[in-house]
């Protein structure tokens, strides 16, 4: 008895197990290769033939199913070289690679699965007796007649003239206009011009108190203005001076910030070595 391999690309298809009879006859291995997603539906398709191997796919990918596919078609092949292999998708990425293990003499291929369609089933009415249809006719008009009766005692009384009614409200209507002229005059009638006060003092604006940086910084400004001439003239001197205004415990970076403080206060500029002062 010859073999026929079914590599069934679940993922891609899913006949069952009498579409696959169709598809390959007489197969006798089915390789099914499914998603993790698709272990159940896998699990029963293998309960229906005892011939069926799932192969879950490992890891995840556009072509991860395929490059399996592709793998056990070779194992397969090398296993059973005198066996036929139907690869079972409609993908037709596969076609090379059949091609390509026609050429080295194995007897492989592809099948395509689509759907059957669902035929729809065309419902027929019961024809209605015409008796029925009469009698259906009769009650319509008597509701019809019902609802002219109903309308006819329920018309509104035909209303008043015009005239009349613009009688009655002429009185009431200039009684209206003599009370808006009234209030109308006690709402334009000029009030007493209030007493002008005196304008309060404006407030003083709070003098701003200086930080402790700032007061650090005069601190220094002055101590280099009482020295004049005996200021240090060279960069280190001047630093090491600079620490020692600032007190024993001042590290490097808080000497270089007061520096630049200086320096941005135009208090001190350096060319080369040299330390050259200004005027604050």
């Amino acid at each position: 008895m010859k073999e026929l391999h079914v590599l069934l690309d679940y993922e891609n298809v899913q006949p069952s197990l009498e579409a696959l009879a169709k598809l390959a006859p007489g197969f006798t291995d089915v390789w099914l290769f499914h998603g993790p997603h698709q272990a159940k539906q896998a699990q029963a398709y293998a309960a229906g033939h005892e011939r069926v191997t799932l192969v879950p796919r490992s890891g995840q990918g556009p072509n991860a199913l395929d490059f399996h596919v592709a793998f056990y078609l070779g194992y397969v092949a090398a296993r059973h070289p005198d066996a036929e292999l139907v690869v079972v998708a409609n993908d037709r990425g596969y076609d090379p690679m059949l091609a390509h293990a026609r050429m080295l003499e194995f007897r492989a291929r592809r099948v395509g699965y689509k759907v059957p369609a669902v035929k729809k089933v065309a419902v027929v009415k019961p024809a209605v007796p015409a008796a029925v249809l009469v009698a259906a006719k009769k009650a319509v008009a008597k509701k019809a007649l019902a609802k002219k009766a109903v309308a006819k005692k329920i018309a509104p009384k035909p209303a008043a003239p015009v005239k009349a009614i613009a009688a009655k409200k002429a009185p009431a209507a200039k009684k209206a206009t003599a009370v808006k002229k009234a209030v109308a005059k006690k709402a334009t009638a000029p009030k007493p011009a209030k007493a002008a006060q005196p304008a309060k003092p404006p407030k003083p604006a709070p003098v701003p108190q200086a930080t402790p940086e700032a007061k650090t910084l005069a601190r220094i400004q002055q101590g280099f203005v009482k020295m004049g001439s005996k200021a240090p003239q060279k960069v280190k001197p001047f630093l090491r001076h600079v620490g020692a205004l600032l007190g024993k415990d001042s590290t490097a970076e808080q000497v270089d910030a007061m520096v630049a403080k200086l320096e941005a206060a135009g208090s001190v500029w350096f060319i080369g070595d040299e330390v050259v002062y200004g005027r604050k």
